[in-house]
């Protein structure tokens, strides 16, 4: 089973915003596709160094990871890392897609915009 850590999902969301496949990603970082996926399952966790491979061959830093993780506890409803995810966020993998799309094209001003909106009182009850 895996561990849904925020650096796991992170990981995912920034991979996936260079439409960039665990292959494709394999193939530039020299990191075999199953150990990606078990980073992005929050199985195992990456090296420092391997980390650091994976940023470099998405041309991302430290910085964006820091950004995407902030902007995973934002859509899980969280406010700790390492916290567990809201009640709220349980159908929002397919808005997390589609965000992670956009972070693609716009990394910055997107988390920016994520940040400044609110979410609905709805969305933060548990039902």
């Amino acid at each position: 089973m895996s561990k849904d850590t925020l650096l796991a999902t992170a990981l995912r969301v920034l991979r996936e915003s260079r439409s960039i496949s665990q292959k494709e990603l394999a193939e530039l970082s020299g990191i075999e596709r199953n150990t990606i996926s078990k980073y992005e399952n929050g199985w195992i966790q990456p090296s420092r160094e391997k980390l650091r491979t994976l940023l470099e061959s998405l041309r991302l830093t430290y910085a964006d990871l820091e950004e995407a993780e902030g902007f995973v506890r934002r859509m899980r409803g969280t406010a700790a890392p390492g916290a567990e995810p809201a009640a709220a966020a349980a159908g929002r993998p397919q808005q997390i897609r589609q965000v992670a799309e956009e972070l693609g094209r716009n990394l910055g001003t997107l988390l920016e915009m994520v940040v400044q909106t609110p979410v609905p009182a709805e969305e933060t009850q548990e039902g």
